[in-house]
């Protein structure tokens, strides 16, 4: 008797078969590295896909994925001073999007040990009627303060950091 586990994988097997199918011409000019000019920090929310809001390929785009598109885990900067450093990446978009559950369980947690979800708290003062942009406006004020690769490539204009919100109603990518 099989289980929904197994029926799942099975599932993602054939998507991925269908993967390799759809891109195996494009492989080939990835093996030996990357050259994306954009990096994108988003919420890892599985609604919020930058490849496909943005419509784009294999390989055009470096993205980082954590709840609430925060910027106060040094792996997260780390990842995008990588970007920065040494793929030379010239534009950083913080995406931020509406309806965002990380947010939505800030806003219901109080007291929280959280990490993550005191991070998103501390934003709430900047914006009363609109926590997720709240939330997005402060993580592009704190980021290049916790990266000096960041702020020296924004300074020396090497980097144009950027927010943006996604709304999940229509799709539309507002730039702010």
């Amino acid at each position: 008797m099989q289980t929904q586990t197994d029926e799942l994988i099975e599932q993602l097997q054939e998507k991925n078969k269908q993967y390799q199918q759809e891109y195996k011409d494009i492989f080939a000019q990835h093996v030996e590295g990357q050259s994306p000019k954009i990096a994108v920090l988003t919420c890892a929310d599985s609604r919020v896909i930058p490849e496909l809001i943005f419509n784009s390929s294999v390989g055009d785009l470096f993205v980082v994925r954590i709840a609430g598109n925060i910027s106060i885990d040094e792996t997260v900067i780390a990842s995008l001073e990588y970007a920065v450093n040494h793929l030379n990446i010239s534009h950083l978009i913080i995406l931020g999007h509406t309806h965002c559950g990380a947010v939505k369980a800030a806003e219901e947690t109080q007291g929280s040990e959280s990490l993550l979800l005191k991070e998103i708290q501390d934003s709430f003062c900047l914006d009363e009627s609109n926590h997720v942009n709240a939330n997005l406006t402060r993580q592009h004020t704190l980021l290049p303060k916790r990266s000096k690769s960041i702020q020296d490539a924004i300074a020396n204009g090497s980097l144009k950091l950027i927010s943006a919100m996604y709304h999940l109603d229509d799709g539309h990518v507002e730039f702010l």
